[in-house]
């Protein structure tokens, strides 16, 4: 087996931003089910602070983050059928627990993780679409919002809420959505979403006879859930992607409601390469959206591009809280 030292970003102790540095990782040949890529670039997610952080104690043996990546095949293992050398590909592939990080020149990933990527926006830019996009098609697989329901995203202005907004209307679902902001309000409205302040999400449906939303997706978490459980209809199903804190949940049982909690990377800590549904039914969802963004129906939101060599600073302006855009890094090395 060939193996050679590749140039990436580590984390070998975790801690501050600081413990991001430069270094070499040993990088087989892919095996069955699996691909080589080259990186073109990695998307930046909040997951990866708490990793380095050891909040989240999901940190790969490699020390090397980055869930997000897009790139160029340059290798492939047994088995694999729907991808070949030379193609450009997107995922959601790695960065934690037993699966090789974006932060890299080169990466060895599950096939079936990754799809060819839209050939209507850069491979740079399809690097910010997965992990976000994949959260919120899980969110609303489980919610199952029907054509004559009301969805209302709270946090709808971000990452996860943007997917949100996208793929529910493709679906002909009507959207409602809270902000944090008065620019931001408006930038939903912009998008055909009838929005406002999230302290404001109970107004959203106070002219219906039954007031409260069927459907509530929270992209947020902390007093974001709390809200939802407040505003949701009697019987409501509510989906957050952050259930991490204390709660109160008189509301939900006073309105037998169903709480679902969204962790997509799931798949990636439980399954193996080849082996796990979950793993190929993210491939699959992204092929169809790479196809569904090609035929001009979704449009990807512009992420900002900085170098990858930038990761500490970008982690450090993020737990500032002065990191407003997605943010995707070209690889530099």
């Amino acid at each position: 087996m060939t193996i050679k030292p590749v140039p990436a970003w580590l984390v070998k102790q975790t801690g501050t931003p600081d413990v991001l540095v430069k270094g070499d990782i040993e990088l087989a040949e892919p095996q069955t089910g699996e691909v080589k890529i080259r990186v073109c670039a990695a998307g930046f997610n909040p997951i990866d602070t708490k990793i380095r952080a050891g909040l989240a104690p999901i940190l790969n043996d490699a020390g090397v983050l980055g869930c997000d990546v897009s790139g160029e095949v340059i290798a492939i293992g047994d088995g694999v059928t729907h991808l070949a050398v030379g193609d450009c590909v997107y995922g959601c592939a790695g960065g934690v627990k037993g699966n090789g990080g974006a932060l890299a020149a080169e990466m060895v990933c599950d096939a079936d993780l990754l799809a060819k990527a839209p050939q209507s926006v850069s491979l740079v830019q399809a690097a910010s679409i997965p992990l976000v996009a994949i959260t919120a098609f899980e969110a609303l697989k489980r919610l199952a919002p029907q054509a004559h329901e009301k969805l209302l995203v709270m946090g709808a202005s971000g990452g996860v809420g943007q997917w949100a907004i996208r793929l529910a209307q493709e679906s002909g679902i009507e959207v409602f959505g809270t902000a944090g902001s008065n620019e931001r309000v408006e930038q939903l409205k912009q998008q055909g979403v009838y929005a406002d302040l999230h302290a404001n999400a109970a107004e959203l449906s106070g002219s219906w006879e039954q007031p409260g939303f069927e459907k509530v997706l929270d992209a947020f978490g902390g007093e974001s859930l709390q809200k939802a459980l407040e505003v949701a209809a009697p019987y409501a199903q509510v989906a957050t992607i952050n259930a991490r804190n204390n709660y109160d949940l008189t509301q939900a049982h006073a309105k037998s409601l169903t709480l679902h909690a969204i962790f997509m990377l799931l798949p990636l800590l439980t399954e193996k390469a080849g082996t796990g549904k979950g793993r190929k039914t993210y491939g699959e969802f992204l092929a169809q959206l790479s196809e569904k963004i090609d035929a001009g129906f979704i449009t990807v939101p512009v992420a900002q591009e900085q170098q990858m060599s930038d990761v500490a600073e970008i982690h450090r302006t993020y737990e500032a809280g002065e990191l407003s855009n997605k943010v995707v890094m070209i690889a530099d090395f």
